[in-house]
């Protein structure tokens, strides 16, 4: 495998310029050189050694992607749309900058720890993690810090970088949604009594006391056969004012599958609806209403944070919320008032 020197000594000059084209740290150097060294690279197809710099002080081009996997997972994080979406997105983002990426998931946030702390990074983007774990980890680092969603917001005062969406307003927004809809009671469903869910709630029951509409709350068991216990004794509400919000699609399909099988009609004897806008909610049938979370656009916003702080600069606020939007489709109705 041809080395930077060989590269350094075909375009006659030094290693370090070279370098500098390859980290894309061409300031002081000429058009002319840079596009002679690139040439020569892809004509001898270089490859970097990334392993020697993530094990030195040097610039190893890697970002570290933490993922704690959320508590309600059955098995690994990726079972979950969201998750294979936001690390394809990073992914990409990343690479088109020059990084690569080195993901560390588990349910044990101290196992993560201490696999981030034994890698030379050049920043860290973490997801779904406390923000305990993740004020401890950027100190004990020293490497520039990211969290996208985290159970309990940090203070603007604690000064931590957050990319969230808007989850109270996705909540107030369907929960108004459904109200219009003639519901005079909505179940909220989830999945944790913390984080975006809880906040989604929280959402749901302003809409619900400002409209005068009962609210009440499920949460949802790990285990299919829990939450099909749930499932079963909500069959008593079919054709009645209630409308049933789930806080994520995935759990809104698996309900509309389970009353197809109990023969009924969605949205005839119940308007069900979701929120994520992922591939669960147009692969049901009937195709499912929802708030859409940007999951690509938390990506951007979190990488372009993360680029500014390598690079020195400062930026304005500390926790970004991206948009939410209702998506209507099949599965409300509109009940006779």
């Amino acid at each position: 495998m041809v080395t930077i020197k060989q590269i350094a000594e075909m375009a006659g000059v030094s290693t370090t310029t070279v370098s500098n084209v390859l980290h894309k740290k061409t300031a002081r150097v000429s058009a002319e050189t840079i596009e002679r060294i690139e040439k020569l690279l892809a004509e001898n197809n270089y490859i970097p050694r990334l392993g020697l710099n993530a094990l030195t002080n040097k610039s190893s081009k890697i970002i570290s992607i933490l993922i704690n996997t959320p508590a309600f997972a059955k098995g690994s994080a990726y079972e979950n749309p969201f998750y294979g979406r936001i690390i394809g997105r990073l992914e990409q983002i990343l690479r088109e900058k020059g990084y690569y990426i080195m993901i560390f998931s588990d349910k044990n946030v101290e196992e993560i720890e201490k696999m981030t702390l034994g890698w030379n990074v050049d920043g860290i983007i973490s997801i779904s993690m406390p923000f305990t774990y993740c004020k401890k980890i950027a100190g004990l680092s020293d490497k520039p810090m990211v969290a996208i969603d985290m159970g309990e917001l940090p203070k603007e005062e604690e000064k931590f970088y957050v990319v969230t969406s808007e989850d109270e307003k996705a909540g107030m927004t369907m929960g108004e949604y459904l109200i219009s809809h003639g519901a005079r009671r909505i179940i909220y469903l989830a999945n944790d009594k913390h984080g975006a869910d809880y906040r989604r709630y929280q959402g749901t029951k302003i809409a619900a006391e400002n409209r005068g509409c009962e609210l009440d709350t499920r949460w949802l068991p790990v285990e299919m056969e829990g939450r099909q216990e749930v499932y079963r004794e909500l069959l008593k509400y079919a054709g009645t004012d209630t409308a049933l919000f789930f806080s994520t699609d995935r759990n809104a399909a698996e309900m509309i599958s389970f009353l197809r099988r109990n023969h009924i009609r969605v949205p005839e004897e119940f308007s069900v609806a979701g929120i994520d806008d992922d591939v669960f909610a147009t692969i049901v049938y009937p195709e499912l209403t929802t708030m859409r979370i940007d999951v690509e656009e938390k990506a951007d916003v979190a990488v372009d944070i993360l680029m500014k702080l390598i690079q020195g600069e400062e930026c304005s606020d500390y926790i970004y919320k991206t948009k939410v939007q209702l998506i209507e489709r099949e599965s409300v109705r509109m009940l006779q008032k």
